[in-house]
């Protein structure tokens, strides 16, 4: 970061909300900042602003396997699990593919993950070929991952609306499935209206130049919507550019509210009525030791304890890393 005139320090907290909502797209395994914050330190600060549980979402293997032992052990974590459309044309040009996505459905099965993502088509970073080639295999396993397990589907949708869609349709799509951080305009929003999808918003729809994005708003269903942070990605205005946490959503919401026209406390209990019909409820399955998540004992997955990954996690993601349990 040596040279970037980029403002590293985190934003203050905005005021809480009166109604809480959920973080349903968050990455708390990657640092970000001058002070990177442990997980822990940033669901405290969420749960102190009204955002009383997040969707911890996995990109690879190594992190889907962190995602899912932090959720169980967490009761304010849930976790969703893929392979990033953005990983899978290097996992399938080096015969590991199949192999990541079988770690996927054993995931899938603990109690305490409720969606497959972020997965989807890419188009921003891959060129036509066999790129692409790989990123629709991986995404059409995903959608059998999730109908297998009856969860949830999270989308990586950039620049690829159109194949999304039909790909969808053509293999037909799980029961609930929502477009991760919706970066379509009106025409994708009225197909989401049309097939029930659900659209989640992120710091994006926020920026004064994301006017597709408060558009789409216009045409769907409140009972399609949701909110998210992407963190460490996405803050929203005022604050774009400075590090993400799940403690900002309350500037997303306020921002949807207004652009709605409604009151933040009525569109807060419309985005977590939505969220918890998604996802299901945060208590639905108990944590491995309820009441003291840290105690020390084996869990399924604990990131301390990487197996046939070799070693522990990158420096970057600030974890189970160096914390006490």
């Amino acid at each position: 970061m040596e040279g970037t005139t980029r403002d590293l320090s985190y934003p203050p907290s905005p005021e809480a909300l009166v109604v809480p909502v959920y973080d349903n797209h968050t990455h708390l395994e990657i640092a970000d900042g001058e002070n990177p914050m442990h997980y822990r330190e940033h669901l405290d600060r969420a749960s102190a602003v009204g955002v009383r549980g997040v969707v911890q979402v996995g990109t690879d293997v190594l992190t889907s396997r962190w995602s899912a032992a932090v959720a169980a052990r967490e009761p304010r974590v849930l976790a969703a699990v893929a392979i990033h459309p953005n990983e899978a044309p290097a996992l399938a040009e080096s015969g590991e593919l199949d192999a990541a996505l079988a770690v996927i459905d054993e995931l899938a099965a603990q109690p305490r993950v409720v969606a497959i993502g972020e997965t989807g088509l890419d188009y921003f970073r891959t060129e036509p070929g066999a790129g692409r080639d790989a990123q629709l295999a991986a995404f059409e396993a995903h959608i059998a991952i999730a109908k297998k397990h009856g969860l949830a589907l999270q989308i990586h949708d950039r620049d690829a609306h159109d194949d999304i869609v039909a790909t969808l349709l053509r293999v037909g799509p799980p029961e609930r499935v929502v477009f991760h951080c919706f970066s379509g305009d009106v025409e994708l929003a009225s197909v989401l209206a049309e097939r029930g999808w659900y659209a989640s918003f992120a710091g994006t729809v926020t920026f004064k130049n994301a006017r597709n994005l408060r558009d789409a708003l216009d045409v769907l269903p409140r009972s399609l919507l949701l909110v998210e942070t992407d963190a460490p990605f996405l803050t929203p205005h005022p604050y774009r550019g400075r590090p993400n946490g799940p403690y900002l959503l309350p500037f997303t919401v306020r921002a949807i509210a207004d652009h709605l026209g409604t009151d933040a406390s009525m569109l807060a209990a419309q985005l977590s009525s939505n969220t918890e019909l998604v996802y299901g409820s945060w208590d639905a399955n108990p944590v491995v030791a309820p009441g003291d998540p840290w105690a020390a004992q084996e869990v399924p997955g604990d990131p301390n304890d990487l197996g046939d990954l070799g070693g522990a996690l990158p420096e970057n993601y600030p974890g189970e890393r160096g914390a006490s349990a």
